[in-house]
């Protein structure tokens, strides 16, 4: 199942590509645009991520 996802993604990232020429800046720009235009929340785990590592490295880690 996990590899008709992961074929699925990839269709999608080469016709996104080939719509923009697999012109780097023109997807990237086409990106930002389209992130900053959907009404979606976007997570950022950054920051739990670097809590955890410092969490670990004090030894407030899960043991």
């Amino acid at each position: 199942m996990s590899d008709e996802i992961i074929k699925e993604l990839w269709q999608i990232k080469d016709s996104i590509a080939q719509e923009h020429g697999y012109d780097i800046e023109a997807l990237v720009t086409y990106l930002q645009t389209k992130k900053r235009s959907e009404d979606q929340q976007v997570v950022d785990l950054r920051a739990l991520k670097e809590t955890a590592g410092q969490d670990a490295s004090e030894g407030h880690g899960r043991v």
